[in-house]
């Protein structure tokens, strides 16, 4: 095996894939079933021909780019597996920024009472099931466009055991959706202008969902939607919490700004220190 894994490695290097050793101990760990650790305890390891085809499978789809994510159908989010077709975007850590935000907005819920969220574009389900997992009470409406999504969704929904606790609904934001006032929405919508996705790495356009990336012409198309419309499906005092991209943090204050009957605009930075997240609150009065 650990000849294998030394051809796997050079193969990947020479093809200029970032962190070549790394992404192969992730192939062979996702070929063969294993945690990447046993690579290493079992080096002497005897392939079967089985073994050899998946991996040389694997190592000859990431050169041509694609994803490893969706090569071993799987990434983490949050400490926890994710299943993951290319039907859905890829997590991305820098969307726990997100789900921190979320769960101090909660914390500060004196009474504790039950929480009802409504995730809009809920992809993968990484976000819909760690509120479900991590908000005690929390009852999750995740909405998708896309049918295979919301299979996902739902497949990862039950491998994380709260299913029960979220309702999977296909819908265009919230056309779809009959009226009912929730205590927080949250997103992370398409924010990538439309001029601006060819100049995206090989491995993003080549592979994700074109649906998940493209934010319109200036980037804000799904912002324009959510941040007006929310009103209608927003208990008083309720929360908005959107992901932006890096760059968009002044653009949706104002979108929050306009329609006047938002307060507490908060923009919070990841952890590399980029703009990530913008949360408002609907005012309880005015």
């Amino acid at each position: 095996m650990k000849e294998f894994l030394n051809w796997s490695i050079g193969r990947l290097n020479q093809a200029g894939i970032d962190s070549p050793r790394m992404e192969a101990e992730v192939l062979f760990a996702g070929a063969l079933k294993l945690c990447r650790e046993e690579i290493y305890r079992r080096p002497d390891r005897i392939l079967t021909e089985p073994e050899k085809a998946i991996i040389c499978d694997f190592v000859d789809r990431r050169v041509l780019r694609e994803p490893v994510a969706y090569i071993i159908e799987r990434k983490e989010f949050w400490s926890l597996d994710f299943k993951i077709t290319p039907d859905v975007l890829i997590p991305r850590p820098e969307t726990e920024t997100l789900i921190e935000t979320l769960l101090l907005l909660n914390s500060k819920n004196p009474d504790k009472l039950p929480l009802r969220l409504l995730e809009i574009g809920t992809g993968s389900g990484a976000i819909a099931v760690v509120a479900a997992q991590e908000i005690p009470g929390c009852r999750v409406t995740a909405t998708d466009y896309f049918l295979g999504a919301l299979a996902v969704a739902r497949l990862n929904a039950e491998n994380h055991v709260v299913a029960d606790k979220i309702d999977f609904v296909k819908s265009d934001i919230f056309l779809d959706l009959p009226i009912v006032l929730y205590d927080c929405i949250v997103s992370n919508p398409p924010y990538i202008q439309t001029s601006s996705l060819n100049k995206l790495m090989a491995d993003v356009i080549n592979f994700e969902p074109r649906s998940a990336l493209d934010g319109g012409n200036d980037g804000l198309s799904f912002y324009k939607r959510i941040i007006p419309e929310a009103l209608g499906y927003l208990k008083k005092g309720g929360t908005v919490v959107l992901e932006i991209g890096e760059t968009q943090a002044k653009a949706v204050t104002r979108l929050f700004v306009q329609e006047g009957q938002y307060e507490e605009i908060k923009v919070i930075r990841d952890y590399s220190g980029y703009d990530r997240v913008v949360s408002a609150r609907k005012k309880i009065y005015g």
